[in-house]
């Protein structure tokens, strides 16, 4: 099973119709707004912001002609089906969409359940507004499928932008990282990459150059600022045999210092994947939500199929 790097939910690679391949890695997400969302973020957080909008200001009206008595019960049933539509197809399509691409995956999604859920709630209330002597009673829910649409939204809209902070959070520690250093064979200096140092290296630090990768000091006396990664305020003091973290900052001396953690073994990345992790780690409840869904939605459909 593969994990979903935007919602978090698991996909089965053998049924998964939606893939993309970046850089030579195969990702799988269960909906085509969880592609987008992973392609093109700034396009889909542009078109989340104002589906979001567009909700809102149709269900505070929606609201408004529900719970207030302006008008006779049918013209006020009319306008609210004329309001409530365009958010039930329009606002929630990406629901909808999501909803065909989790059928096509063979796994329920939440996307699913809110479909089904609000589609009932809006084709029930239409037809009670529409011919109400096809039921004895009741009254119309178009407020409940608009609310519970426009605040999935919202939800999502609040998740999208927490994670871009994340996003941004975990290049600022990618730029940390030089992108060439100096390295010394048989005395002599050569300016390579920093991807192209491997374990053992001896590297030359001067002052006011970042440290590119974790090592041990073997030559020199200097200040390192660590702020950026430990939090210090204050340079520490680094001689012959002490540790020095990559990314940091050679304040004073000149280093030589021999490279003993590099590419994805240096303090940096490891910070970065928990950065990374901690954007599709989902709390306990919504775990149990996810699970539940995969679940609830096929069988509800298939209790009603049954009692029809």
């Amino acid at each position: 099973m593969a994990k979903d790097p935007i919602c978090g939910m698991f996909v089965n690679e053998e049924t998964a119709s939606i893939t993309r391949t970046i850089h030579g890695v195969k990702w799988y997400f269960c909906s085509e707004s969880c592609a987008n969302t992973f392609e093109k973020p700034e396009t889909e957080l542009r078109r989340l912001k104002l589906l979001t909008i567009a909700g809102v200001m149709l269900t505070i009206p929606i609201l408004l002609f529900t719970y207030l008595s302006f008008l006779p019960m049918d013209e006020n049933n009319y306008l609210l089906f004329l309001l409530e539509t365009p958010i039930q197809f329009l606002v929630g399509w990406r629901f909808y969409r999501g909803a065909y691409d989790s059928l096509k995956n063979r796994m329920g999604n939440m996307d699913l359940l809110i479909a089904i859920g609000t589609t009932a709630a809006w084709a029930y209330s239409s037809i009670l507004t529409f011919t109400p002597s096809i039921f004895s009673s009741g009254g119309v829910y178009f407020d409940t499928a608009a609310v519970i649409i426009t605040l999935i939204l919202m939800g999502n809209l609040l998740e999208n932008l927490s994670k871009r902070r994340a996003s941004d959070a975990v290049r600022k520690l990618l730029n940390l990282q030089p992108r060439m250093t100096h390295v010394l064979h048989d005395e002599l200096e050569t300016e390579i990459p920093v991807e192209s140092v491997t374990v053992g290296d001896v590297l030359i630090i001067r002052p006011g150059e970042r440290i590119p990768v974790d090592g041990i000091v073997v030559q020199g006396t200097s200040s390192v600022d660590q702020s950026a990664i430990t939090g210090e305020s204050m340079p520490v003091e680094k001689i012959e045999g002490d540790e020095i973290i990559g990314a940091t900052i050679n304040t004073s001396g000149l280093l030589r210092m021999r490279a003993v953690k590099v590419g994805a073994d240096t303090v940096l990345a490891k910070i970065v994947q928990l950065v990374e992790e901690a954007q599709v780690a989902h709390a306990p409840i919504q775990r149990l939500a996810d699970k539940v869904s995969a679940y609830f939605a096929p069988a509800v459909i298939i209790i009603v199929l049954l009692l029809d």
